[in-house]
């Protein structure tokens, strides 16, 4: 099965993010792009950030352009509207501004190579996206990354495609165990209950840290972030809190005062895996202690690909790399898309 078979049609709009640079995520990306053409899939790009630039503007080093077929919808700045780039009709101009222009959408008239760039607002991304389906889109991939999350949201997107590879670590176990705890951060379970997600989704609009006692009644916590607010959720706490719920992100210290004044046994929810910033050891420390987390929203992660091969010049056999990673994961479909994106066996 491809790749392009786990993605489209059941998914409309797409992440792909790299577990750091170098990861493959623009040889994945590129990959769907391939797949999605050979099944005439009308696709659209948009980035969180910029790719598709022939050279990395921060570290100084080559970077896979992307190449696109003519009719595809894309988002970019006015400044990456380059003779030596395919022509672009211009359908909108919007009000988003980066340093290097505005945001314009519009549709690649020749096939050709092409800069992407976007937003990073997950609310201006996530319109961008919509606009790009009214355009004529079927299927929408967002060029992300793992220190710009907001594009795995389950808000913005309906599933995610994790690129990772030998970039992130000299070792191959090291990397899988890194990659696992990315994957783990990304699953923690939804809130099964429906009458407690519907609170905590309320509270989290609302922008608010509170706390959810047995009888379902609320009580808010005066803190401005979940954000070093741990002592203050601490000092609120009583025996009938069941559940803690955090709008903003969910950090090692907040947890850690949390848990270690609880009073019963409580969980904590956090809007999606995206919001949580928790490094393994700390996790694993926190889970001794008993911590149960759940999110209003559950992130889909589609697939894993990998890349064996580092910028630095060192590298993985790509055979047991894709095997060892398969076995770390086995509920989730791995890919190595530097071999031609050989796909997942059933």
């Amino acid at each position: 099965m491809k790749l392009i078979d786990l993605i489209y049609p059941n998914n409309r709009i797409v992440s792909i993010v790299g577990t750091c640079k170098n990861a493959g995520k623009t040889v994945t990306l590129n990959e769907i792009i391939l797949q999605a053409g050979e099944k005439g899939i009308p696709i659209a790009l948009i980035s969180t950030g910029r790719d598709g630039e022939r050279r990395d503007v921060l570290t100084e080093t080559e970077k896979p352009p992307i190449y696109v077929k003519r009719g595809t919808i894309i988002t970019t700045v006015e400044n990456a509207i380059k003779p030596e780039y395919a022509g672009i009709e211009i359908y909108s101009v919007t009000d988003y501004n980066t340093p290097m222009g505005r945001v314009v959408i519009g549709r690649v008239v020749e096939d050709g190579y092409v800069e992407i760039s976007g937003p990073y607002s997950s609310r201006t991304i996530k319109g961008m996206c919509e606009d790009m389906l009214a355009f004529g889109a079927e299927l929408v991939l967002i060029d992300g990354s793992l220190d710009r999350r907001a594009s795995a949201a389950p808000f913005v997107s309906d599933g995610t495609i994790l690129a990772t590879g030998a970039a992130l670590a000299r070792s191959q176990e090291l990397v899988i165990d890194k990659t696992v705890h990315i994957i783990n951060t990304y699953s923690i379970p939804q809130v099964n209950r429906g009458e407690i997600r519907d609170l905590a989704e309320s509270i989290i609009e609302e922008g608010r840290t509170g706390l959810i006692n047995e009888d379902l009644s609320i009580i808010y916590v005066d803190a401005l972030t979940s954000l070093r607010s741990g002592s203050l959720i601490a000092q609120t706490l009583t025996e009938d809190t069941r559940y803690v719920v955090l709008s903003g992100s969910a950090t090692a210290d907040t947890l850690r005062d949390i848990m270690q004044n609880a009073k019963s046994e409580i969980t904590i929810i956090v809007k999606d895996g995206t919001r949580v910033f928790i490094p393994q050891r700390e996790l694993h420390l926190l889970q001794k202690m008993g911590l149960k987390l759940n999110v209003v929203d559950a992130i889909n992660i589609i697939a894993v690909t990998v890349n064996p091969y580092s910028p630095e010049g060192y590298y993985f056999d790509s055979a047991a790399f894709l095997e060892n990673m398969r076995r770390a994961i086995p509920d989730i479909p791995v890919y190595d898309v530097m071999q031609g994106g050989n796909g997942y066996e059933y």
